[in-house]
């Protein structure tokens, strides 16, 4: 494979530039001769296309991986299995559960890490697997969170704070977490935290109306209303509904006499 070209297609993939970044993929995977290093490339065609919104597609990438895969396991039959393909084997696995959060399905997606965890037991407790099982154990804590389930979720985020990766999302989800469990001040430590360390867009929002919830519980309305603005500015119309964003900033408007916004609020936040 070549990985000057490789490199540039990962480049492209950071830079936003993610159509750019399929066609270059798939390109290297025509050219490449090499089995396992097409599927590698294949897992990175799925991300990019996950992260574009065409999960079913994404879907795809990763079943014709898994066909080389399998073809390379049937000519084992005598030789040594390259050391490369237990690693591919996790992250194929990894990365359909990822689609499946991305596109919605949290109950799946967690279902599925958690059998990674007992499918790959051995493998996941080697030193060269390290990074691969933080990213597993993160991301099953994550969706634990969204799914209302924050006292499963937190002990699994407070042992995650020693990961090397994913700090910003470790503290969005235990700043959730603590919300839930109405400990304010740690909530609002970590909330801060995370916006201080860059959130993606879908939890910057989420981060601003969850420490303006904090500081709406702790009384202070001043910075309750300008965390709901913050959030009303960044989210879309579904987590401003979902989140009763309007109600919200009537309530701390109402709280702080101010009366026009009271009545403006509860316009927007009447059924359209």
């Amino acid at each position: 494979m070549d990985d000057q070209r490789f490199l540039k297609a990962c480049q492209l993939r950071e830079e936003g530039r993610l159509r750019e970044a399929v066609d270059e993929f798939l390109a290297i995977v025509e050219d490449t001769k090499d089995q396992i290093d097409k599927a590698a490339v294949l897992v990175y065609v799925a991300a990019a296309l996950k992260e574009l919104g065409d999960c079913d597609r994404a879907l795809e990438q990763l079943r014709l991986a898994r066909d080389l895969i399998s073809s390379l396991h049937d000519g084992y039959l005598t030789p040594t299995p390259d050391y490369r393909l237990p690693r591919l084997e996790v992250l194929l696995d990894f990365e359909e559960a990822d689609i499946r959060r991305f596109s919605g399905n949290n109950q799946e997606a967690l279902a599925r890490l958690e059998g990674m965890l007992t499918k790959y037991r051995q493998r996941l407790s080697e030193p060269d697997f390290r990074y691969v099982c933080e990213m597993i154990q993160a991301n099953r804590a994550f969706l634990l969170a969204d799914l209302e389930r924050w006292k499963e979720s937190l002990p699994i985020l407070e042992e995650a704070e020693k990961f090397q990766n994913f700090k910003e999302e470790i503290a969005f989800y235990l700043g959730h977490c603590y919300l839930s469990a109405h400990d304010y001040v740690r909530a609002e430590g970590k909330l801060v935290e995370a916006l201080k360390l860059g959130l993606p867009q879908n939890l910057e929002y989420r981060a601003h109306c969850e420490l303006g919830m904090v500081y709406a519980s702790l009384g202070n309305y001043i910075k309750a209303k300008s965390e709901f603005e913050s959030c009303a500015q960044k989210a879309d119309t579904g987590y401003i509904k979902q989140a009763q964003l309007w109600k919200r900033l009537q309530a701390v408007c109402r709280a702080l006499g101010l009366k026009d916004e009271v009545e403006r609020y509860a316009r927007l936040a009447m059924p359209s």
